[in-house]
């Protein structure tokens, strides 16, 4: 599985655009999750989850999502489209009270394309024009194993070990256009690749208070200690002409770079027919990574807050099909860890979706959701970019299918 496909020209640091995370179900409500706690959906935000899993069943859940961006600066107005799977998991009980889950899930993407022409006037009048080219594509997947078992009947603990992996690839050129006489300059393409490999954890934990006789209110926490990847670099530096090309540098290195401890929390209140979330994580950026000279970014704290709502009428109504069906509302704002000319990204996202049983009674599903966002400002001097997100979600129950005993022989 390749990760999340992006086109954004703050990809070109770090590890590009963190995933927003959770499943495709729950994308429509904001992305909420750590203090879900669905028995026939796969939660990746919160482990302890996985011991809501009932015996004799199995889940499993495929998403896919597409994208559109829309750039725009004070120049030009740019746009692109793209198509990925958004995530795959599969989740089974060992036991009464401990369920496991396997999935993959996206970390990060890179791709963008900009080009910079050379403002500068005493260049201009005595050699040409100069023209900057940048480019970018990859990303990091993340494969998981979660593990969550019930302490007590309203206590649940559960641990993720994840994998992350990946290659990010970067090309820069520089090209000399000379109308002034009849020198030729030489150009400049320098192309690196980045792989990045690095075990992490997550631990996680929920609490379950009951309210009245079918409603819960849920709390959830997980922690994500701090690690240190060491990403190996391979880098080409080419002077070239239009006849020739010469190696100016080959070689490839290894430096660090800080994955920062996270921390989220969650609260949800669940009911027959309503479901209700917040989530909020804050992963403190600030130092994990060199940024190179001469760059207006930084780097800072990113902060997520998420918001969800859901209303099923009747899932067991035998007269109307739109009375079965979920209906999903939700909201998410960030502070993004990318400070762009001394002011902090922000992205802010509403969504809407709907999911429907494949047969009456079914926990088995399928959901659409849509996604409108927009981040950076034009009056702040940055790109202003708008999105319009859909998601594709297959969520299959197995007790639907694979553990019901047949009448007949």
């Amino acid at each position: 599985m390749s990760s999340l496909k992006a086109y954004s020209p703050y990809t070109m640091y770090g590890l590009g655009d963190l995933a927003v995370g959770g499943s495709a179900q729950y994308r429509p409500m904001g992305g909420i999750g750590v203090g879900v706690r669905d028995p026939y959906s796969f939660n990746y935000r919160n482990p302890a989850a996985m011991s809501a899993i009932p015996r004799q069943s199995a889940i499993f859940n495929f998403a896919g999502e597409g994208q559109n961006f829309y750039d725009k600066n004070h120049i030009s107005t740019t746009s692109y489209n793209s198509f990925s799977m958004h995530d795959l998991g599969l989740a089974v009980p060992l036991g009464k009270g401990v369920g496991l889950g396997f999935s993959m899930t996206p970390v990060s993407s890179v791709g963008y394309m900009s080009r910079i022409v050379e403002e500068n006037q005493n260049i201009t009048e005595n050699i040409g024009s100069t023209i900057y080219d940048y480019a970018g594509d990859g990303g990091i997947t993340q494969v998981s194993m979660s593990l969550g078992v019930n302490i007590t009947p309203n206590l649940s603990l559960g641990g993720s070990m994840h994998y992350w992996f990946g290659d990010i690839e970067r090309q820069y050129t520089a090209t000399i256009t000379n109308y002034m006489n009849s020198t030729t300059y030489r150009g400049v393409l320098s192309s690196e690749k980045q792989n990045i490999s690095k075990l992490l954890f997550t631990l996680g934990a929920q609490y379950t208070f009951k309210v009245g006789k079918n409603n819960a209110l849920i709390l959830g926490v997980t922690y994500q200690p701090k690690v240190t990847a060491s990403v190996k670099q391979n880098r080409v530096t080419l002077s070239y002409s239009s006849y020739t090309a010469d190696t100016v540098y080959s070689g490839s290195s290894r430096w660090n770079m800080d994955i920062p401890s996270k921390v989220a929390a969650g609260l949800n209140y669940r009911s027959t027919k309503l479901e209700v979330g917040f989530d909020y994580s804050y992963q403190n950026w600030d130092g994990a990574f060199e940024i190179p000279e001469g760059q207006d970014i930084s780097l800072a704290a990113q902060q997520d807050y998420r918001f969800g709502i859901s209303y099923t009428p009747n899932r067991f109504d035998l007269r109307s099909a739109l009375k079965r069906w979920t209906y999903k509302a939700g909201l998410r704002y960030s502070d993004s860890y990318l400070v762009k000319n001394g002011n902090q990204l922000h992205d802010a996202a509403v969504s809407l979706g709907v999911e429907f049983a494949l047969r009456k009674g079914s926990f088995s599903t399928v959901g659409v959701g849509v996604e409108y966002g927009e981040r950076g400002s034009r009056a702040a001097n940055q790109v202003q970019e708008r999105y319009f997100n859909i998601f594709l979600s297959l969520g299959l129950f197995g007790k639907d299918y694979w553990f019901v005993r047949p009448k007949y022989n």
